[in-house]
């Protein structure tokens, strides 16, 4: 239902100490409507059944914050029984809304970070800062490499989304977002509302809501 074939912009990104997001978009503006999109169904793809009520409702709500009117696929089509075909679920998406909103996981989990101008002296964590040395012997928090580089262990989530209209079937907004924060400190949700809320205001700065 709805799908497409469109290049994507891919990226690249160093991972932050913190908390933190980035979203990078392309838009075909010639295909966005002037009155923006205010009616949106949103698929979230490539996560098991246990994460995706959370992901869908963390999105679902990030665009209606935005004053867009929006439902997940389980709300679209959680009343009206299960035997509905594919065809009979495009012909529901096409009538009630006026876009359809894709994000696809594309990674999740824990990557590794270096932390720059830290070393491991056999015993302690020093950190140079040129100036000063600082150590500690917190190595717990930390993952050690054989050569005394220090790296930390982060929570990254890499996600994708594509737009389409429902009138054109024709893709008019894609981005890729990647959202990262300490293991120790983040959760995935925490990720998920991070990313949502910048896809959200991408969305808006390129006038597709």
């Amino acid at each position: 239902m709805y799908r497409r074939n469109f290049s994507l912009m891919f990226f690249s990104f160093l991972l932050a100490g913190c908390a933190a997001s980035e979203t990078r978009s392309l838009v075909s503006r010639d295909d966005l409507p002037a009155s923006k999109y205010k009616k949106i169904a949103v698929f979230i793809e490539n996560l098991d059944a246990a994460e995706r009520p959370v992901a869908e409702k963390i999105v679902v709500s990030a665009l209606q914050n935005a004053g867009v009117s929006a439902a997940s696929g389980a709300e679209i089509f959680g009343g009206r029984g299960t035997s509905l075909s594919e065809k009979a679920k495009a012909s529901i998406v096409q009538n009630e809304f006026d876009a359809v909103v894709y994000l696809t996981v594309v990674e999740k989990g824990i990557v590794e970070e270096r932390i720059p101008n830290a070393f491991f002296d056999g015993q302690m964590v020093q950190y140079n800062f040129g100036f000063v040395t600082v150590g500690h012997n917190l190595t717990a928090n930390y993952i050690i490499k054989p050569d005394g580089s220090v790296y930390q262990p982060m929570l990254a989530l890499k996600t994708k989304v594509d737009m389409q209209d429902t009138k054109s079937a024709k893709e008019v907004w894609t981005s890729e977002t990647i959202s990262t924060g300490s293991a120790q400190i983040t959760n995935m949700p925490t990720l998920f509302t991070q990313a949502s809320d910048q896809i959200v205001t991408k969305m808006r700065e390129d006038s597709a809501i």
